[in-house]
């Protein structure tokens, strides 16, 4: 069975490292982002209490958090107060269900009706530690996300401000996930259907629930990405900077575990007004397909036209 690379990025960022062991390492990520788009991330610096601390703070909150709790941080449409983007939701969805609460960068504060992403966050008041821990864990992350570009502009041999200037004030968003425990021997499903990321990067921190998560290979076969450390993953945005050359890749979650789930995605994504266009050099017909794009408009027309296509469905009392 094929499986995905694994990658120490120690090197890339030890300050006494020389150019040709970073150079190692970004050889190393520009090889999976051609073959196979996804890749196991070890090495990364982000404290092990922080990755326990986020976790837990996902296990208690879907464990613990009432219907009422659940309702007063309810993500809303624009037409109902809310901004179609932040807050809690609950998704049953024919290939698959699950339960999120989605964070993003905070934006300038504008009125109502907001427009998509655009409103405030909306967070958990329990456990009592959640967002402090959350906030934390977002700044690491957005720094492990700047040494993954500058890893990536030297894989490609690009400037690396090229890059850099574009994602100075990523448009990142944080989700927690809950995948409730099925019987195996009933149809329905736990997960979420197949998809690709809309945006640069995906960091995927989970618990250690094996046989969950799949990703297409390049053969065409569905191969389970089992936990360990981060499985990172390039979305549609980095095919578009790189004109296909990184392919983002089809994966789903198929949770049949009588155990429930947690997920933790942190998408590292371009400013919200970068205009991202192909970096490298057209050959044939790559460059009718690839012409750039504004991110605000990607990330708009993404969350509205979202994954599932049933309806949210409203809070249990």
């Amino acid at each position: 069975m094929a499986t995905l690379p694994v990658i120490d990025f120690g090197p890339f960022l030890l300050p006494q490292s020389s150019l040709e062991d970073k150079a190692a390492v970004a050889a190393q990520i520009d090889r999976a982002c051609r073959e196979s788009g996804f890749f196991y991330l070890r090495g990364h610096g982000v404290p092990q209490e922080l990755l326990d601390g986020i976790r837990n703070i996902a296990r208690t909150f879907f464990q613990t958090a009432t219907a009422e709790e659940k309702q007063s941080i309810a993500l809303k449409r624009s037409d109902e107060g809310g901004d179609n983007a932040r807050g809690y939701r609950k998704v049953v969805a024919e290939k698959g269900s699950h339960e999120a609460v989605d964070f993003y960068r905070s934006v300038v504060p504008s009125t109502r009706p907001y427009k998509t992403g655009m409103g405030p966050n909306q967070w958990p008041k329990s456990p009592a530690n959640f967002r402090p821990v959350a906030e934390a864990y977002i700044d690491r992350m957005q720094s492990l996300g700047l040494s993954v570009i500058e890893a990536l502009a030297l894989g490609l041999g690009v400037e690396s401000q090229t890059l850099l200037s574009r994602v100075d004030e990523a448009f990142w968003s944080l989700s927690v996930l809950g995948y409730e425990g099925r019987d195996p021997q009933t149809p329905a499903k736990s997960g979420i259907g197949e998809h690709t990321d809309f945006g640069i990067l995906t960091f995927l921190l989970t618990d250690q629930t094996r046989n969950a998560l799949q990703v297409l290979n390049k053969d065409g076969q569905w191969i389970y990405a089992d936990p360990g450390c981060f499985l990172c993953n390039i979305g549609d945005m980095l095919a578009e900077w790189t004109r296909g050359a990184y392919k983002s890749t089809l994966h789903r979650v198929v949770h049949s575990s009588a155990t429930p789930r947690i997920s933790v995605p942190f998408f590292f994504d371009p400013n919200l007004d970068a205009f991202i266009e192909p970096l490298l050099p057209a050959s044939g017909e790559d460059d009718i397909e690839y012409s750039g794009i504004k991110y605000r408009q990607k990330f708009t027309e993404s969350v509205e036209k979202p994954l599932w296509r049933e309806p949210l469905v409203a809070v249990e009392s």
